[in-house]
């Protein structure tokens, strides 16, 4: 089911703006250009017939314009996650090399975002990586939505980043959704904490703590339930779901633990591989995501599967960056 919540006022109105949709999620970046309207550009990346990058003849002068990138660089029924990426990487060359007065790249998901540090020997870090490759590019601004490790803003040293969280829209969520009297909030790891803390702070409920013992090899072997769940209603909250067999356990392991309803929450659905199988046969309730990575082109309606539209937001960090105003205060 797609869930629109109106949590910010918006209709927009900027002069010298334009916006550039890629093929990566296509359907958000067009959600978020109706909130400026006449700003949307009709150039439509597309291919030569050796499948390198085209961009078409940009109709619009965007000479000593603000130039706003849209691209959600995930699974996509438009290509790989790197086919998406270097469409991003060429557009930016060609806003560049029109006499952009500003570029602004939006990426509702930070790509290469989990490969944040060095996990074994001479492995790379990939998301400094496509950091340098931004700033390399002459970008002026990089906004994402719920970075996997918050550091990741640090591999930038010349360009603002800001990191908008999806929190406001799971709390909404709850709110009209959940029983509050018997709610808990769960955090899957050490790591989301502070998340989890964030929103049972605003909800006035308690918080678990799933914690995860991890095998030789680095895969999980044990989970130890750190709180009481017995006949609450527990919500995991998380930035993303991909395969969804580690969310699964963590399911089966509050259902042990005597919790009467389950539901999970991420900003990210990357749901691969087996990811749909193990949701509609976990233990949850609903599982409840965002739209910044494609989900019904890729997998069409599913009952358990709620996307909720964070265009809006989006949206309103683009015009509080160019016109100069706090973000802060939504994130």
């Amino acid at each position: 089911m797609f869930l629109s919540y109106n949590l910010i006022s918006h209709s927009y109105s900027i002069n010298d703006m334009v916006i550039f949709v890629g093929n990566g999620n296509r359907d958000f970046g067009l959600k978020v250009a109706k909130y400026f309207p006449g700003c949307l550009s009709n150039c439509i990346i597309n291919r030569f017939s050796d499948g390198e990058i085209r961009i078409p003849p940009i109709q619009e002068n965007i000479r000593k314009k603000d130039c706003i990138l849209i691209q959600s660089v995930s699974c996509s029924t438009q290509g790989s996650v790197n086919d998406i990426l270097m469409e991003m990487f060429v557009l930016i060359d060609a806003l560049r090399r029109a006499s952009a007065s500003s570029i602004t790249v939006v990426l509702p998901i930070f790509p290469y975002q989990r490969q944040d540090r060095k996990s074994y020997s001479r492995s790379p870090i990939s998301s400094r990586m496509i950091a340098t490759f931004l700033e390399t590019q002459g970008v002026s601004r990089v906004i994402a939505f719920d970075l996997h490790a918050s550091q990741i803003q640090g591999f930038f040293d010349r360009v603002p980043f800001d990191n908008l969280y999806c929190e406001p829209y799971f709390i909404e969520y709850i709110k009209r959704n959940l029983d509050l009297e018997n709610l808990i909030i769960i955090s899957p790891d050490e790591g989301g904490v502070k998340r989890a803390s964030r929103v049972a702070k605003e909800l006035n409920c308690k918080i678990g703590l799933i914690h995860k013992e991890r095998d030789t090899e680095n895969q999980i072997d044990t989970m130890v339930l750190m709180g009481d769940v017995n006949n609450a209603c527990c919500f995991i909250i998380d930035d993303m779901i991909d395969t969804g067999g580690t969310a699964c356990k963590a399911a089966n392991l509050l259902k042990s633990q005597g919790a009467t309803q389950i539901y999970f929450g991420a900003c990210h659905g990357v749901l691969s591989g087996k990811a749909i199988d193990n949701i509609n046969s976990s233990y949850f309730e609903k599982v409840i995501i965002s739209n910044t990575i494609e989900i019904e082109e890729r997998f069409g309606d599913n009952s358990k599967i709620d996307v909720l539209d964070v265009s809006e937001m989006c949206a309103s960090a683009i015009y509080k960056s160019l016109k100069g105003e706090s973000v802060s205060t939504m994130i």
